[in-house]
């Protein structure tokens, strides 16, 4: 066998694994400047909501790669969703992945994330509105984490938020 050729049962395998791969329902890494505004909805519902921006924060390895939404007021309450496409995950495994940077020296400032059924109203989105899932926590190191799954359904029709309660 050469560096060139594979064994079939080794490059069937491999195959296989690439096949494999999950699908993503949503995915956000902000990295075309501020056409986000236009993807996210920022909620009307009170009319004090801080304001979101576009930045890489105080730390960072990139400047540019690195970009995320950042809360721009202190001591605020913030609300932003996102739609994406409905999706059942029947029988199947249900990742939820976000990153957060807390900048911060605080006990707690929120940084959760919701997933709310299709049926939202995004611009009177607020700490009240239904959510199937819901999941986050304070800082440092998520200290008091939490997560809040309701109903029973096993079929999704979210919007993905982000909110800061």
């Amino acid at each position: 066998m050469t560096c060139s050729r594979l064994p079939p049962v080794l490059l069937g395998a491999l195959l296989a694994l690439a096949a494999a791969e999950p699908t993503q329902y949503f995915r956000e890494e902000f990295g075309d400047g501020d056409a986000w505004t236009h993807r996210w909805v920022e909620s009307k519902h009170k009319p004090d909501y801080g304001r979101f921006v576009l930045s890489a924060g105080k730390f960072y390895g990139d400047a540019e790669k690195d970009k995320g939404i950042q809360t721009s007021q202190d001591a605020r309450f913030y609300a932003l969703s996102s739609r994406f496409e409905p999706f059942s995950n029947r029988d199947k495994t249900l990742v939820v992945q976000f990153t957060v940077k807390h900048e911060q020296n605080i006990d707690c400032g929120g940084g959760y994330i919701k997933l709310f059924p299709a049926s939202l109203n995004q611009e009177d989105m607020h700490g009240d509105s239904e959510y199937n899932i819901m999941f986050g926590g304070c800082p440092p190191l998520f200290k008091h984490p939490h997560t809040n799954l309701l109903g029973s359904s096993s079929s999704l029709s979210p919007s993905s938020s982000s909110s800061r309660p």
